[in-house]
């Protein structure tokens, strides 16, 4: 029964952004310029790279630590109350929930994803500092213990769960870092209301067109070329009488 707990937990944590990743993924794809574009003119969007790093990994991380909202919520319906962890059970599950569904609009850069990003990254924090600080007062309470019956000690248990506890604190805190710099670079990139609506427009006021292929590309070029040539034949007639 315990080894298929653990194991739907894994296929939980890693399914579930695996699956969110490949339905968001060709979305990004068209939301986001090519590094490096120059942006001071009119272009097609002749290829697209996605996102920056920075916002795949925040966004990816959002959905693994998302996914811990069902194994923390069984736990909480077990009463797994350790060392007043307990406390800050509800505010986890808040973030984990929120989190699971900030990645999608922060792979697509969505509008508002950025503040919504600084806003989980700060409370990200807030909570973790409260994990970790409980966490260590429970390790020091230990000590007395651990040195009295030494190897015979029962506390080695809860030990190894606040020192668990303490690097999941640190790999939430390691993220909410990331959720910063995924939000500065949605910031830079410039994303307006308009994009959701298929044109670009970036941040020094230029439009972007959604990319064209050369067979569009030539049409259009024959149509321009075609009526430009019947307005000057027009303006020779005009001036030739």
């Amino acid at each position: 029964m315990t080894f298929l707990f653990f194991f739907g937990i894994v296929a939980l944590v890693i399914g579930a952004p695996t699956a969110m990743w490949f339905k968001t993924w060709p979305d990004a794809l068209l939301r986001w310029l090519p590094r490096g574009q120059f942006r001071d003119a009119v272009v097609p969007k002749l290829r697209a790279d996605g996102p920056p790093m920075e916002v795949r990994l925040a966004a990816l991380g959002s959905w693994i630590l998302g996914a811990m909202f069902v194994p923390g919520l069984l736990m909480g319906l077990f009463g797994l109350v350790v060392m007043g962890l307990g406390l800050v059970s509800i505010p986890g599950l808040i973030l984990a929930g929120r989190l699971f569904f900030l990645g999608r609009p922060l792979l697509l850069g969505e509008p508002g994803a950025a503040a919504r990003a600084r806003s989980l990254a700060q409370f990200a924090r807030i909570l973790n500092y409260v994990v970790l600080g409980l966490c260590g007062v429970g390790l020091l309470s230990q000590v007395p213990e651990l040195l009295r019956h030494g190897l015979a000690s029962n506390v080695f248990g809860l030990v190894a769960l606040s020192l668990s506890v303490a690097l999941y604190a640190g790999i939430s805190l390691t993220h909410a870092s990331l959720l910063d710099r995924a939000a500065k670079a949605i910031d830079e990139e410039g994303f307006a209301p308009q994009a959701l609506g298929g044109v670009r427009i970036d941040a020094q006021g230029a439009a972007v067109m959604p990319q064209v292929s050369d067979e569009m590309s030539d049409e259009m070029s024959d149509e321009m070329s075609d009526e430009m040539s019947d307005e000057m034949s027009d303006e020779e007639r005009r001036r030739g009488r």
